[in-house]
């Protein structure tokens, strides 16, 4: 009878320790998971912004070609408020006379993604910053006679 009652007691042990260890996995999995879907959205905002300003360009240099003296143009971008259930900023960095477009979770300043622009600086100038709760998030882009200039204004 207590060899009975040791056996009962093992299994029931084992049993315990591999739910716990699937419960531990599977948790870590949902946090991975979790991340990778808040870089991949963030990453398909900057995409989607960095088209913008590419688009800006193009039309901004057509303006210039064809005479004109100074313009502005403008694009109201519609972004999420949040991506899941977290705020962001959205910035443009000069890094070694290359533009890149970030994204960061303004609660957790260490999860942020970049994407490289491909843009040289001595060529126009890219600066500005978005919060995601700003209310009206534009790309606007600004000739003046003699400088070129895109800004990401709130």
């Amino acid at each position: 009878m207590p060899s009975e009652y040791i056996m009962y007691m093992s299994v029931l042990l084992v049993g315990t320790l591999a739910i716990a260890g699937i419960s531990a996995t599977l948790i870590a999995i949902d946090g991975t998971m979790e991340d990778k879907a808040i870089e991949t959205n963030l990453e398909n905002i900057l995409q989607k912004i960095s088209e913008i300003i590419h688009d800006l360009r193009y039309q901004g240099s057509l303006q210039i070609e064809m005479g004109a003296t100074s313009f502005a143009i403008d694009v109201v971008l519609t972004l999420p408020d949040n991506i899941h259930n977290q705020e962001y900023i959205i910035e443009i960095e000069d890094r070694n006379s290359s533009y890149y477009i970030t994204a960061t979770l303004t609660d957790d300043s260490t999860f942020s993604i970049s994407i490289k622009l491909f843009i040289d600086s001595s060529q126009i100038l890219l600066s500005g910053s978005i919060q995601s709760s700003s209310s009206v998030p534009r790309v606007v882009f600004n000739y003046d006679g003699s400088t070129s200039q895109i800004q990401l204004v709130e």
